[in-house]
Order: C-alpha cells, then sequence, then structure tokens
C-alpha cells in the first residue's frame, strides 16, 4: 500500500511539473510582444514547475472534495477567466482612463507578482496546491506572513481589477478571495495537526502579512 501512494505521489509531481512547465513555456512564447513585465510570472510559474521534483515527502494532508474545490479553484479561476475574457469577452478586461487607477494598479500587479514568485522559491520544498503538510517553512517571506504567497496573488489581482475595473471581473474577483479563505482555512487545519509549532507560529504571525506582536506585560 505504501508503495501505491509512493507511485501516486510521483505521478502527481509530474504531473504538476509539466502543467506549470507549460505555462512557462506559454508566458516566455509572449515575452517578445509583452517585455520584462512578464519576467516575474516567468520566475513563478518555473519555480512552481521546479517544486513539484525537489519538495519534501507527504505528512498529512486534507482530501474532501470542500478543499480541493477551494485550492484548485483558488489556483486556476482567475487564469481561466482571464483566458475566457481575452477570446470571448474582451470589454470583461477593458482597462480604466483614469490614470491614477491605472499607475496603482500596474505597481500593485508588478509587486505582487514579484512577491509571489519569492514566496514560492522559498516554499519550494514544501509547495503544494491541495492542502498538504510537507515541512514547515517560518523563513525569508513566511517571517512576515503565514501565507505571503496568497498576499502576492492578492495583490496581484487586485492590481489587476484597478486596471481593468469591470463588474464581470470585480465579482470573479470576489469569488476567488472566498475560495482562498476557505482555502487558508484548511491549509491551517492540516498545518496544525502536522506540526505542534505551529500554533505558537501562528499566534506570532498574521496569515497575509501582519505580524502579530506581544503585548508587553502589566506592571
Amino acid at each position: 500500500m505504501a508503495g501505491g501512494n509512493s507511485r501516486s505521489s510521483r505521478v502527481s509531481d509530474w504531473v504538476g511539473f509539466i502543467c506549470f512547465g507549460t505555462f512557462a513555456l506559454i508566458t516566455l512564447s509572449k515575452m517578445p510582444a509583452v517585455g520584462i513585465l512578464l519576467v516575474p510570472t516567468l520566475a513563478f510559474e518555473s519555480f512552481v514547475a521546479v517544486s513539484f521534483l525537489i519538495r519534501e515527502p507527504l505528512r498529512a494532508a486534507v482530501r474532501s472534495p470542500h478543499a480541493r474545490v477551494a485550492a484548485y479553484g483558488g489556483t486556476f479561476l482567475l487564469l481561466v477567466f482571464l483566458q475566457i475574457a481575452r477570446r470571448f469577452y474582451p470589454h470583461w478586461l477593458a482597462p480604466t482612463e483614469l490614470g491614477a487607477f491605472r499607475t496603482m494598479g500596474a505597481l500593485l500587479w508588478i509587486v505582487g507578482s514579484i512577491w509571489a514568485a519569492y514566496s514560492v522559491w522559498y516554499l519550494r520544498s514544501a509547495f503544494s496546491i491541495e492542502p498538504e503538510a510537507r515541512c514547515l517553512i517560518t523563513s525569508g517571506p513566511y517571517r512576515f506572513a503565514r501565507h505571503p504567497l496568497y498576499t502576492g496573488y492578492l495583490a496581484q489581482y487586485v492590481g489587476m481589477w484597478l486596471f481593468f475595473p469591470t463588474l464581470p471581473f470585480g465579482v470573479v474577483l470576489f469569488g476567488w478571495f472566498l475560495l482562498m479563505a476557505d482555502r487558508i482555512r484548511h491549509e491551517e487545519r492540516v498545518l496544525g495537526d502536522a506540526f505542534p509549532e505551529y500554533a505558537e507560529y501562528r499566534r506570532r504571525v498574521g496569515a497575509l502579512g501582519s505580524v502579530r506582536l506581544r503585548r508587553p506585560a502589566r506592571a
């Protein structure tokens, strides 16, 4: 039975590597037209692809349908929406005419993409799409947030919406945010079960970026 689980795990590792490696190649093919703005996205997809092949063995996981919907929906919902909008409903991605919104959106978009790539690089040995526990990462960006990758996603997607502030995009973004919140809940549960020290880490560090400081003891 253990051998069967190991083989299944290796198959899923290679499937993940091939999928995100393909995303990276598609992004690379678009770079001559778009330029250096796609570098953070290319780095992110490349880091994720490699992470599937170098990650630590699985220690615990949540395999419920609910958890999987949150995980895969949170990963691919916005990507699918953007592809559908570009191909069939380009007015869903109509850029704003407000220069301040465009500037702020572009900055958040780029900064969020860079932060997401930085976070997944630190997470590489523990990366997974479904809620799983492999090893506990608390260094790098994980000193400031328990889920810095989602902080990067949030900044990136909000920046995109400020650039393309349409109602359909806003509705899908809100749905993605609900999936992300549910995804965090499942991941917190499996990490807490697998690592007793996670409770102290969770007490000190906020989920998306606020570091929790201890109140000074009263005299």
